[in-house]
């Protein structure tokens, strides 16, 4: 078999609020600029003069934005690891010392080791994503106000908890709208959106958050949706000892609204109910057959989203 060698010289940004250490994974040529536009220019063109095509960076609470957005329209292949796993690699390459030079080039390293396919991100979707969190969180203030207003007695505290509340209302309405509006002003979007929308128990709310999430449905292979989503059991055996699955890992944002998407399906007429009702009556416990017809339901996004089909149920 004819053998295909791959020339990808790989680069690692360490992320910091004031500097961008970058670092280039063979050698020991490092860098410092400014997390500024100007620092950034002279990133891309550091960069470039060392024939760089491919770059990682960790995730640094969003400290790391305005670097990515330059990098990949500038057409470098972006990586961004979780810091998780650039500390994993280290253990494995035995290496202990942390500065912030050290992390650019482990983080080079590590992607030059990486084998994972590099999509490029959808601005739209990026908007939107910032949006959803913020419908998140005020999703969180109201219900954490509504807890608060049981326990009020005095008039005056009533009145504000109530205007307060009045108020987070108002907001996760519109934010909601706004998203909604933004997904049907492309047609690909809202194909994704009404497709979904086809599955017991995606409402609304649940199939904006899946297009917008996780924009990998549709091309995925059989199991890989649920790996995705953090829905898939994982194998724990060794020798004799076969233990229990687990889950981990995954997408919590989406997996929250999934796991509200599943808790309607199962109580739908169709096949989710059966598949739940089968589970339970074989004895497994209510949390393992829910998370199993979240691992059914989102699987069954990818399918109808591959096959460009709308979902159909059976009794």
């Amino acid at each position: 078999m004819k053998q295909v060698e791959y020339n990808i010289v790989c680069a690692g940004l360490d992320i910091g609020k004031t500097w961008l250490d970058a670092a280039l994974a063979e050698g020991c040529v490092c860098q410092r600029f400014a997390n500024t536009a100007s620092g950034i220019a002279q990133l891309l063109a550091w960069l470039r003069s060392h024939g760089v095509t491919r770059i990682g960076m960790e995730a640094s609470g969003n400290y790391e934005r305005d670097a990515r957005e330059a990098l990949e329209a500038a057409a470098f292949e972006v990586v961004v690891h979780q810091p998780q796993e650039v500390r994993a690699f280290a253990r494995f390459k035995r290496l202990r010392a942390k500065s912030d030079k050290i992390d650019a080039a482990l983080i080079a390293k590590a992607t030059a080791q990486w084998e994972g396919m590099v999509a490029r991100r959808d601005k739209d979707l990026i908007e939107m994503a910032e949006i959803l969190t913020l419908y998140e969180q005020v999703s969180d203030m109201l219900a954490q106000a509504r807890t608060m207003a049981e326990h009020h007695r005095l008039q005056v505290v009533c009145e504000v908890q109530a205007e307060l509340v009045s108020q987070l209302v108002r907001h996760k309405q519109g934010l909601m709208a706004t998203i909604l509006r933004r997904i049907r002003q492309r047609t690909d979007l809202v194909a994704r959106f009404d497709l979904l929308r086809s599955l017991p128990g995606v409402g609304l709310v649940v199939a904006a958050v899946l297009v917008i999430r996780m924009p990998e449905l549709g091309a995925l292979k059989s199991g890989q949706a649920a790996s995705l989503l953090g829905v898939a059991p994982f194998d724990r055996d060794s020798g004799a000892m076969k233990g229990m699955r687990f889950i981990t890992g995954g997408r919590a944002r989406p997996r929250t609204f999934v796991y509200l998407a599943a808790l309607a399906a199962k109580r739908m007429k169709g096949g989710f109910k059966a598949f739940a009702e089968k589970l339970l009556s074989a004895g497994k416990p209510p949390k393992v057959a829910i998370v199993a017809v979240m691992r059914k339901l989102i699987e069954a996004a990818n399918i109808v989203l591959k096959r460009q089909s709308l979902w159909i149920q059976r009794a």
